[in-house]
């Protein structure tokens, strides 16, 4: 604590007040924040129920346990649907994003509706019904199983058929955006290096589109000229898809372009990792270095994951870990194999921990890194999820980062904050080509904080225009193109009250006549409803004793607005 309206976070103690993900201060790098060598991911599985129409959102701490499920299309929690796993809305293939967040597809076999793209955030939510709170499904009970009062409807308001994002009444559920035609089957999604996500279609026009994190499409159609079934971007922008048959789709992310399709084995899912494409059912590999295929490696299974030692997890029913040889090609002895309750799968979670889908039995199990058996979870109807559904394909391959996240109490309600800064010391580094970023929103209640937008936030820069008794603070770290480390040093955020700019109410840096000027034109105005920054005494009531208070702060004589 640099004085009463200053906090700087330097030393592992420091840093340990925050949350770290894929962060460490490991010996010998103490007192300073940089990159696991291997990412993890937070500690969320989402599962999309295709055979009643949800998503169950899965903490996998410890034994694991259902924490909330929402739905992706109209339902009723205490009538859903149970229609399998190829008919109706069928939310099925899933991609995370560096926050937690997930995106869905609802492939809709129902013939006259277009597939639809779903966000669910992991945090916060909008509040469309304007009660001050984030209605959202969540374990009341604690009894790790969600029930139909622990849920929320989508109601047709309109009773046209048509979904839109006001008629889900769980808030989490951010947007939902229709693409291509009816019956064109949305079976593909990934994220690519920017953050933006790419929905492919099995039919009709067979293509990919691409779609910003707010929901709104960028560019498409972009044919393929094949059914389109999985896909996994690499760090270059190279959009690798699945096909359901034995074709390899290369499509660039960055131009928007399909490159090529090649001829390999008979796949399934897909996945990135030791500088290969893998992909099942025949479990293969392409090298996109030598534009070559390991085939055969093994067969009957569904799913492909590469955990964060480089081995290849196959599967299922029967789950199989393969290791690479001296070349870089896989054993095609398996380290370790076990048999599962699972159909789909396997996905890689926090702590290198693997999951597979049980679709025949409604459940999700987790295994460890020597195939030993940890717990079986009850979901929702009919699982069917086999691609990234924890975000560890993102964090490892697709976009490496790592964040720090922290919570500063201010004080007291209303407090004006100024000013965050970082990398002051000698130990910071950022490579070229490597970013540190950051970002913070306040609320004068801890709770309220996840209602707010991040906004980002320039290094050492006054003004940021926030105002609240708490201000968490979000701070992302990307490496170079080589996979070398940013080093977060230090972070300090500082209140107006300490920059000595507390009467800067216009926020250009000084103290003047304009700023005397803002505060009279509020007087006699209590707070709230009046601007707390204006409140300079900070008594509740705007008036003009913070005005004289300002007018001996000023910048220059006279309180002029320039020298």
């Amino acid at each position: 604590m640099v004085s009463a309206a200053t906090t700087t976070y330097t030393t592992d103690a420091d840093f340990d007040l925050g949350l770290l993900n894929s962060l460490n201060h490991d010996a010998p790098n103490n007192n300073q924040l940089q990159l696991n060598v291997i990412g993890d991911t937070f500690p969320v599985l989402w599962v999309a129920n295709a055979g009643e129409d949800t998503m169950s959102r899965i903490n996998t701490d410890g034994d694991g346990c259902e924490e909330a499920r929402y739905l992706t299309a109209f339902g009723d929690p205490n009538a859903l649907a149970n229609h399998g796993a190829f008919s109706g809305p069928a939310p099925s293939r899933t991609a995370v994003d560096t926050e937690g967040n997930v995106y869905v597809a609802n492939r809709n076999f129902s013939g006259n509706r277009p597939p639809e793209l779903l966000k669910i955030v992991a945090e916060g939510g909008v509040d469309r019904n304007g009660n001050g709170v984030i209605d959202t499904s969540q374990d009341l009970n604690n009894d790790c199983m969600i029930t139909p009062d622990e849920m929320l409807p989508v109601v047709d308001d309109n009773n046209d058929g048509i979904i839109q994002i006001e008629e889900f009444r769980d808030e989490r559920v951010v947007w939902i955006s229709p693409f291509a035609g009816p019956a064109h089957l949305g079976r593909s999604l990934c994220l690519d290096t920017d953050g933006n996500l790419w929905a492919g279609t099995f039919t009709g026009e067979r293509a990919y589109y691409k779609f910003d994190q707010n929901g709104n499409m960028l560019a498409g159609p972009i044919t393929t000229n094949i059914s389109n079934y999985g896909c996994a971007v690499d760090s270059d922008g190279t959009l690798w898809g699945a096909t359901l048959g034995s074709t390899l789709v290369e499509l660039d992310t960055n131009t928007n372009t399909w490159v090529q399709n090649r001829t390999g084995q008979s796949n399934y899912g897909i996945v990135l990792g030791n500088d290969r494409v893998y992909l099942g059912s025949t479990l293969h590999a392409f090298n996109p270095a030598t534009n070559s295929f390991q085939f055969s490696i093994a067969g009957g299974g569904t799913g492909v994951a590469v955990d964060g030692d480089g081995a290849v997890w196959f599967g299922t029913p029967t789950l199989r870990k393969f290791v690479t040889d001296g070349a870089g090609d896989l054993n095609t002895t398996p380290e370790c194999s076990v048999s599962t309750l699972g159909g789909r799968g396997p996905i890689v979670g926090q702590g290198g921990r693997i999951w597979t889908i049980n679709l025949s039995s409604n459940s999700v199990s987790q295994y460890d890194s020597d195939c030993n058996f940890i717990s079986t979870i009850p979901v929702g109807r009919a699982p069917y999820t086999y691609s990234d559904a924890t975000g560890f394909g993102a964090r490892n391959q697709t976009d490496p980062t790592g964040i720090w996240t922290v919570i500063t109490d201010g004080g007291s309600a209303g407090t004006p904050w100024d000013l965050i800064s970082w990398n002051n010391e000698p130990e910071a580094f950022i490579p070229a080509g490597g970013s540190i970023t950051v970002e913070a929103r306040s609320a004068d209640n801890q709770a309220d904080l996840g209602l707010m937008a991040y906004m980002p936030v320039s290094n050492n820069a006054g003004g940021l225009g926030l105002t609240g008794q708490f201000i968490q603070i979000r701070t992302t770290l990307r490496p170079d193109a080589g996979g070398t480390s940013p080093i977060l040093s230090d972070l300090s955020v500082s209140t107006f009250e300490d920059n000595g700019l507390m009467c800067d109410a216009n926020l250009d840096g000084q103290v003047d006549t304009l700023d005397i000027q803002l505060i009279g034109a509020h007087r006699n105005v209590s707070v709230p409803p009046g601007d707390p920054m204006l409140d300079i005494d900070g008594n509740g009531y705007i008036n003009v004793n913070d005005a004289r208070k300002c007018a001996r702060q000023c910048t220059y004589s006279r309180c002029a607005t320039s020298p």
